[in-house]
């Protein structure tokens, strides 16, 4: 078969375009290293995956699993390449085009400096009658792996992020033999492993994120998904190559389809894609691991979209009450409060849930009606925000703007609530806004922006406690639906940032539950989890740092009067893996451990600028159970010449020692701990120990 190709630089990577004879156009992108490739054994894939009803199913009893390589599919022909340059930007447009007057627009972005590239499809109907859309895909990677000419037995791994409430982003592993996706002895019987989310909280059960390393040719390609409704991903195989896709949930899978009339467009969300080979980079004495290279470089583009108030080289340190009164803020509480953590260098005091309770039926159930709580704050809010401000912080305020609770006044608003078969979304003890709504859009401009400008709120963070499930009317299909309210969500993130000078925007959905793209880069900072004072905090933000901004992920650091001093070291030092949050019973702590605390806000601010713009290699044994830690975590952040260097030690036997190899010659700067660790620096190791078991501290290092 007759094949074109067509490579495209793209930085440090190069996009591969693969036209057949019969106009089908496959897509693929490369680390541009000087690796023998064999791209002439890439069998067509389109690039642009897409069904619509009506449309047949592809080869290899596929029907029900996957629209992958459907009818409408192999139907799109080429029509055209175009490179644009403008200044720093790239854009390489491909143009494909069916007989029924269907033309797909597949848009690679690339900015200089960055080493990802952002990937999205347009859909055009150029036809005379619409079209119903069941499917559509970000992206199609086809071609993995290029760097053998068998089927790569034995090489291929996935690499993926799992995601349960307290316990987001657990990495997981697992081979292409194990998946099954083998191709077969006839190369018939299509191979997929489809996975992905249902409903209005993207991040439960998966993150919109996959890797597929190659270990034979130490490389590896990584997308992640920009999507905040239904999604999924496929790895697909009938042949020697593996293909990588995703895009919004498809209608058998996301009950999404999208009717598109003659002369209207449809964009899929974006996709940020890279790809990176191993191997020591200049001046480096310790490997990165291959994941958390490729998993640096997709962060790249989230850098790339910081707002100019966000590009920052410091981070603040946050008060937050919530794990100090537990949903019971008043105004006489945040003033004894004040009175302990003024001067402390905190940036803002953040008052969470239950500013609004009701006297009679309290606090977590009646969302939407906003009304200040006269028992609890009998002058209003704007004497407490004065108060703050006075102590020389900022003041925060708690929202969950999106829901009506079953107790709310707003309750039974049914035409302003989202609905499935005309029967009002219920889920657990929430209601829905139906944020496509003026009417809606309106109420909580008042409810919300208007109550922040009001009494001079610096900072909001915007909470989202359940989900709206498969989707709700008022579209072609419950998951258009279900796209629709979550875009307009996003319009009004976008309102309140507008409309509300300086405002500092927290994104939470009990805890980490919005932590895709596309609601990441409209926050300021981001709730990390709700595992507010558990062991596993270190182990959790960990794992983030490969999916978020360190400089956003925002980490609870609850200090409890009963705790031990090791204990908070311990949850101080976790907190470091990205934007320090103080909780707890910091009234009742002896004047001994408040200044332990105080003095880790110090440090952690001493050593922000690392957290900003670091990248960390991290050692210890892989925790089989979050709840069961056992040895030890310790990583390294570097930074220009300087590294942060965090140990957690767990449950362990006598006396613990641990060596923690570092890449280079350096010499400790500082040091927060609550006891003597005997910390010291041997050749290229940093060496510490432990006698006691959760404990912790944190090492500031120079070359």
């Amino acid at each position: 078969m007759d094949k074109r190709q067509q490579i495209i630089p793209l930085g440090d990577m190069n996009g591969i375009y693969i036209i057949s004879e019969e106009g089908r156009v496959s897509f693929s992108i490369l680390p541009n290293n000087e690796d023998a490739l064999s791209l002439d054994k890439i069998n067509e894939d389109p690039l642009v995956q897409i069904s619509c009803t009506g449309d047949s199913s592809g080869l290899g009893f596929s029907a029900g699993e996957t629209r992958h390589n459907s009818g409408l599919t192999m139907d799109m022909k080429y029509e055209s390449i175009d490179v644009k340059e403008d200044g720093d930007e790239k854009t390489v447009t491909t143009v494909t085009k069916s007989d029924n007057g269907l033309v797909a627009r597949h848009v690679v972005e690339f900015t200089q400096g960055s080493r990802g590239v952002r990937v999205h499809t347009e859909v055009l109907n150029e036809g005379k009658e619409p079209v119903m859309i069941e499917a559509l895909s970000s992206v199609n990677i086809t071609g993995i792996t290029p760097y053998t000419d068998d089927v790569a037995r034995d090489r291929l791994v996935l690499h993926r992020y799992r995601s349960r409430w307290s316990a987001e982003g657990r990495h997981e592993t697992r081979t292409i033999e194990e998946l099954l996706l083998e191709p077969s002895w006839a190369n018939f019987g299509f191979r997929c492993e489809k996975f992905g989310c249902l409903g209005s909280m993207p991040i439960r059960g998966f993150f919109p994120f996959a890797a597929i390393e190659d270990v034979g040719a130490n490389v590896m390609w990584a997308i992640s998904l920009a999507c905040s409704s239904s999604w999924q991903f496929e790895i697909t195989r009938s042949d020697s190559n593996l293909n990588l896709t995703c895009g919004l949930a498809d209608f058998e899978f996301g009950h999404w389809r999208k009717e598109l009339r003659p002369g209207e467009v449809f964009t899929s969300p974006e996709a940020y894609i890279t790809a990176v080979a191993g191997g020591l980079a200049d001046g480096e004495s310790v490997e990165t691991k291959l994941i958390d290279k490729a998993c640096d470089r997709l962060l790249d583009v989230q850098r790339s979209k910081l707002l100019s108030h966000q590009r920052v080289s410091e981070l603040p340190a946050i008060f937050n009450e919530y794990c100090t009164t537990w949903g019971e803020p008043s105004e006489q509480r945040i003033k004894e409060l004040l009175s302990v953590i003024k001067g402390s260098d905190f940036k803002y005091f953040v008052i969470d849930a239950g500013w609004y309770a009701d006297e009679i039926t309290g606090w977590q159930d009646n969302m939407g009606d906003w009304n200040v709580a006269n028992d609890l704050f009998p002058n209003g809010m704007k004497p407490v925000v004065e108060m703050i401000n006075q102590a020389g912080m900022e003041a925060g305020i708690w929202f969950e703007l999106e829901t009506v609770g079953k107790d709310s006044n707003m309750v039974d608003d049914t035409p302003h609530l989202l609905t499935r078969d005309g029967k009002v979304v219920i889920s657990g003890t929430r209601r829905f806004w139906d944020m496509r709504q003026t009417w809606v859009e309106d109420y909580l401009t008042e409810k919300v922006i208007d109550f922040l400008n009001d009494n001079g709120f610096k900072y909001i963070k915007i909470d989202y406690n359940d989900t709206i499930g498969m989707g709700c009317d008022g579209a072609e299909s419950y998951g258009e639906g279900l796209r629709q309210c979550v875009e307009a969500t996003k319009s009004f993130f976008r309102k309140i940032r507008k409309c509300v000078p300086d405002i500092a925007i927290e994104v939470c959905s009990s805890g980490g539950h919005r932590l895709e793209p596309s609601f990441m880069e409209l926050g300021d900072f981001l709730s990390f989890s709700d595992a507010h004072e558990e062991r596993e905090i270190p182990v959790i933000a960990a794992d983030l740092q490969n999916l978020i901004l360190a400089q956003k992920s925002q980490i609870w650091a609850v200090l409890r009067k009963d705790d031990e001093p090791k204990r908070i070291a311990y949850s101080v030092c976790a907190g470091m893996y990205g934007v320090l949050c103080i909780s707890g019973d910091v009234e009742g702590l002896s004047k001994e451990k408040w200044k332990l605390a105080i003095d880790g806000v110090s440090f952690y601010k001493k050593v922000s600028p690392i957290i900003v713009s670091g990248i960390t290699k991290r050692f210890g044994p892989f925790q089989n159970s979050n709840r069961a830690l056992k040895d030890y975590q310790a990583s390294v952040r570097y930074f220009e010449n300087k590294a942060l260097v965090l140990v957690h030690s767990f449950e362990h036997e006598d006396v613990q020692q641990i060596q923690i190899p570092l890449d280079g010659k350096y010499r400790i700067c500082d040091i927060y701990e609550a006891g003597d660790h005997g910390v010291s620096i041997e050749g290229n190791n940093m060496v510490v120990s432990f006698k006691e078991s959760f404990d912790a501290l944190a090492v500031l290092i120079e070359r």
